[in-house]
């Protein structure tokens, strides 16, 4: 009798066991289940090294999901891959990302069309390291759709699609292997002769200029323009120069005064200096007639009217 108790007992605190841990899934595992959660895919056309399944998704340095998938495109899109095709394509790394509640204010069905808009304005998906562990992890950010174009597809993604862009890494090895092929196309060699003759060529002009001449001249000629200067800065000095500017403008209002009193002076007599005028313009043209009489009775000047003409030439 007692031994069956027991054993009621043990299946009760058993029971009673499974149900709180249960609860304790439950309530811990409600956000999870309850949750928006959206796959999205991207290729990358370079090492994915340091990244593995489960490494974050960050969006300017917070995290927004995880990586859940590392693969190649050939292994996940084997069928829709002609031959040429596989060899261009197949060797994409694809990426897929487990990103819960990336669009919380839309319904699942709209957030295609809302995540094809942020593509156009630039949203992208790159490798970044996280410090000197040697860790990565994705990193999706707004960068410039002209510098980053996506990378061209054949097929249809089976899940939302995010482009990707190269890498801080990608790209610096790849500026690097450019400076370096363009370092070696380069004629290195002619370069320092060519420099070499150059620097024996500027020696050569160097000594034919006589530079030593040339600075003791500049030197006299220096002396000789402080000497003027100083001549000039004693002549400036002189007592008379001082007061020059004064005497000037003395002058200046003086001629100003007598000009002003000239033209008061003319205004005033304006009507004696039109009638001298014409007196002027009536003696002259009576000058003018008396000088021609002359010309024409020179007589006339001394014994007066011209003689009476003959009756005989009447």
């Amino acid at each position: 009798m007692k031994t069956g108790t027991n054993y009621f007992r043990i299946g009760i605190f058993v029971i009673s066991t499974l149900v709180i841990a249960a609860t304790f899934i439950i309530i811990l595992g409600a956000g999870a289940l309850f949750r928006k959660n959206v796959f999205m895919e991207t290729y990358l056309d370079e090492s994915v090294q340091g990244l593995d399944v489960g490494s974050p998704v960050k969006h300017r340095g917070v995290k927004i999901g995880t990586v859940d998938e590392i693969s190649f495109v050939q292994n996940e899109y084997l069928n829709d891959l002609e031959s040429e095709e596989f060899i261009k394509y197949g060797r994409y790394v694809i990426v897929k990302m487990s990103i819960p509640g990336i669009v919380k204010a839309l319904p699942i069905t709209k957030i295609d069309e809302s995540i094809k808009r942020m593509i156009t304005t630039g949203l992208r998906v790159r490798l970044a390291s996280q410090g000197i562990t040697g860790t990565a992890y994705l990193e999706v950010d707004y960068l410039s759709p002209e510098k980053n174009p996506p990378l061209p597809i054949s097929w249809k993604p089976k899940n939302h699609y995010i482009p990707s862009a190269p890498s801080t890494m990608s790209r610096f090895s790849a500026s690097l292997d450019s400076f370096f092929d363009k370092l070696e196309a380069t004629d290195v060699r002619g370069l320092i002769f060519n420099l070499d003759r150059l620097i024996n060529n500027l020696n050569s002009e160097v000594e034919k200029a006589k530079i030593g001449e040339m600075s003791r001249e500049a030197t006299m000629l220096m002396s000789e323009m402080r000497k003027s200067n100083q001549e000039l800065k004693e002549i400036l000095a002189q007592p008379e120069l001082k007061v020059a500017p004064k005497k000037l403008d003395t002058a200046l209002t003086q001629f100003s005064s007598a000009t002003k009193r000239l033209d008061t002076i003319l205004s005033t007599n304006q009507n004696e200096i039109s009638l001298a005028v014409e007196n002027l313009r009536i003696a002259s043209t009576d000058l003018k007639d008396v000088t021609s009489n002359a010309k024409k009775y020179p007589s006339l000047i001394f014994f007066g009217e011209p003689p009476a003409k003959s009756q005989i030439w009447k």
